[in-house]
């Protein structure tokens, strides 16, 4: 283990960095545990982050697939690799458990920096500052993370200013100070992922081993509910076709037998999209599977992208309908309609592409009348299946400052609630405890409806569904009434 003096509090002294740093970078366990059924997709910025570090011995935690004795897997972990430098990856609901495994890393490893990056750190990184819980990170990285590390990495090595890292965000004596912020990458410049340094490679999507490419980053829109414009700005990056074919074989090479595209809008700009198929059947990849995220607006424009995606190999889509009322648009920021929603996943289906449509509740202005409206609607829109969300107020969007101002909040800062299923508001008309009650009533209506229950095409996996579909339903009167729906299943 290299001599790294005292720890930041103190300042360490970075003229004795060894030539190459060990650097463990750890994905949290915290998912929703309907997905964690039949689905485990490993996290691609912490690969992306491995592959983009120089004079680095990098490996990899996913701790999804030690969701059941994460503390064990961590401590094992840090006791066999000794690491001079440990990162965390964290989105909002898994801050808490980052803080509780950064605990345990600097109990194992006293000397060792951490360091807390993901959309957390960059969306509400004044909060963890004067967070107690937060007291193990020397570190903040906010924004897109390849090159802050790597700079980061560099100065621990041969003694630079952590004052010149855009992005970078480190403690003091006298507590954090903030550098100013990164601008964005040239996605073009950054190498592939590095899935080589995973020290697991469980990961599935109904049975299948799974891995996850980005095509582009950032969205145009301006939805009110999404923290995307605040992480990246009014900005959509693309990759070229050619780096992300390279990025497909490679996943291909490690193993994969299918592709989830994590892209924020992947269908933003259909004519690219129809490109990326084309080539992805040039490339012989079209023997992959496929799925993704993807916008209503992009298939409406180009009536010609579903027949193309279905060449690629694309099985099936997660598709952000959000509601189907004109006073839920406006207030989300959404520009659709129900009759061009439905002519959408009409056309969808008929090109053999299974649709998950997904739904926003607990609007400000429902009541029950307007709650019960939303699932009839998902009922009338013949997909494959709904997701129902409720509205939630996380942090760095505009929905959770007027609803904070406006006194609709109900939990505002235990964010291990905030998985997107557990409400954390009322609206004007209904107290939480109606909302919740509400939601859960709906919800087992919904999922034991014949058409979700039996439709056999449900992502494209005839039969393979049924079971883990029945016990997420399940959770609605096990766990919806008491407001825990599908919390994390992990255990430290």
């Amino acid at each position: 283990m290299m001599a790294w003096g005292s720890r930041k509090g103190s300042g360490p002294d970075l003229r004795m960095a060894a030539p190459r740093l060990r650097v463990l970078l750890l994905a949290m366990p915290d998912v929703a545990s309907c997905f964690d059924r039949v689905m485990r997709f490993p996290n691609l910025g912490l690969t992306s982050l491995a592959g983009n570090l120089d004079h680095a011995e990098v490996r990899i935690l996913d701790l999804v697939t030690r969701a059941r004795d994460v503390g064990r897997a961590v401590r094992e972990t840090l006791a066999g690799l000794a690491p001079d430098l440990v990162g965390l990856s964290a989105m909002t609901f898994q801050y808490h458990t980052a803080t509780q495994v950064a605990a345990i890393v600097r109990e194992a490893c006293p000397n060792a920096h951490l360091v807390l990056g993901g959309y957390h750190a960059t969306l509400a990184y004044e909060q963890i500052a004067g967070d107690p819980a937060a007291a193990p990170f020397d570190y903040l990285i906010r924004g897109e993370g390849e090159v802050a590390l790597n700079r980061l990495v560099q100065a621990l090595r041969s003694g630079g200013r952590e004052e010149d890292i855009a992005g970078l965000s480190y403690r003091t004596p006298a507590g954090f100070v903030h550098n100013p912020r990164a601008s964005l990458l040239d996605v073009n410049a950054l190498r592939l992922p590095a899935r080589g340094a995973r020290l697991s490679s469980r990961f599935f999507y109904f049975g299948r081993p799974f891995d996850v490419v980005e095509t582009s980053r950032g969205c145009t829109r301006t939805c009110r509910f999404c923290c995307i414009h605040r992480m990246y700005g009014p900005q959509h990056r693309t990759y070229s076709l050619e780096r992300v074919i390279a990025d497909i074989q490679a996943a291909a090479d490690n193993g994969a037998q299918g592709i989830f595209f994590a892209d924020d809008n992947i269908n933003l700009d259909p004519d690219r999209l129809i490109a990326l198929c084309q080539a992805i059947v040039s490339a012989g990849l079209d023997r992959l599977e496929y799925v993704s995220q993807a916008d209503v607006g992009g298939f409406a424009r180009a009536p010609e992208l579903a027949p193309a995606m279905r060449r690629a190999g694309f099985s099936g889509l997660f598709l952000g309908i959000e509601s189907t009322a004109q006073e839920n648009w406006k207030f989300l920021r959404k520009s659709n309609s129900y009759a061009r929603t439905r002519e959408v996943i009409r056309h969808l289906r008929a090109n053999g592409l299974a649709v998950a449509g997904g739904f926003i509740v607990g609007n400000p202005d429902e009541d029950a009348g307007a709650l019960r409206g939303i699932f009839r609607a998902a009922r009338s829109l013949e997909m494959d299946h709904a997701i129902m969300w409720c509205l939630t107020p996380y942090p760095g969007t505009e929905v959770r400052e007027e609803l904070l101002a406006e006194g609709l909040v109900t939990n505002p800062d235990d964010f291990r609630w905030y998985n997107g299923y557990i409400c954390n508001l009322r609206t004007r008309h209904l107290t939480h405890r109606q909302l919740v009650r509400g939601l859960a009533t709906e919800g087992l209506k919904l999922y034991f409806h014949p058409q979700f229950m039996f439709r056999g095409r449900l992502w494209g996996h005839d039969g393979h569904s049924l079971r883990p579909y029945l016990e997420a339903s399940l959770e609605y009167l096990t766990h919806g009434y008491r407001n825990r729906l599908y919390a994390s299943r992990h255990r430290l």
